[in-house]
């Protein structure tokens, strides 16, 4: 098979939403061009740094008797989201951070919110994106986190003349059963839209 130009691309947000939460228990996407359940609320906009999906693996050297290095151990491996939520006054976005039973709306439109400190749920979250190289549609890269918490909400808020307030997370991701490998556990599921399938 040859080079092929158009597999290289840079991750775009999907326009309208490209980070949706669930709670925990809700259906799981199959593919990336269906619809979303109801049960899926939007985060809104993210800041330009976009988002960090990091992975963390670590291991351990077994050394022979004359240091020879005869095997590695795998010890641990962990899958996390970072990103910086920007629409910091979305109900559900408060309510993400914050805990739903933290966050009250008026018919008007006007929030009532404290922070608790308390261990959030956990949830599903679905990321998707553009896959794009000039091509004339896009190709739709969904990723689920089937089983997912957001664990650190440390960062600063910073108020001042000119920067947007967002609100830094962090997101573990826990195994779950994949909708794509069928009998397995995994971190998440990766889906793509065919090439000339339309993007919506």
């Amino acid at each position: 098979m040859n080079n092929d130009k158009s597999n290289i691309t840079i991750g775009l947000p999907k326009e309208n939403g490209a980070v949706f939460w669930a709670p925990a228990g809700t259906t799981l996407p199959s593919d990336a061009s269906s619809s979303l359940g109801g049960s899926y609320v939007n985060l809104g906009y993210i800041s330009s740094d976009g988002l960090t999906h990091s992975t963390a693996e670590e291991s351990d050297k077994i050394v022979s008797w004359g240091k020879d290095v005869v095997m590695v151990a795998q010890t641990a491996y962990s899958e996390t989201i970072q990103l910086n939520l920007l629409e910091t006054v979305r109900a559900s976005v408060l309510q993400f951070i914050r805990g739903t039973s933290n966050v009250s709306i008026d018919q008007d439109g006007a929030v009532s919110s404290g922070t608790t400190g308390e261990p959030l749920p956990r949830g599903v979250i679905v990321i998707d994106t553009y896959q794009n190289n000039g091509a004339t549609t896009p190709r739709v890269h969904r990723i689920v986190f089937g089983d997912c918490q957001l664990t650190d909400r440390s960062g600063d808020v910073t108020y001042n003349n000119s920067d947007p307030l967002t609100y830094p997370v962090t997101i573990e991701a826990y195994k779950f059963a994949s909708k794509a490998l069928t009998g397995k556990q995994v971190y998440h599921d990766d889906f793509w839209t065919a090439p000339d399938s339309q993007a919506s």
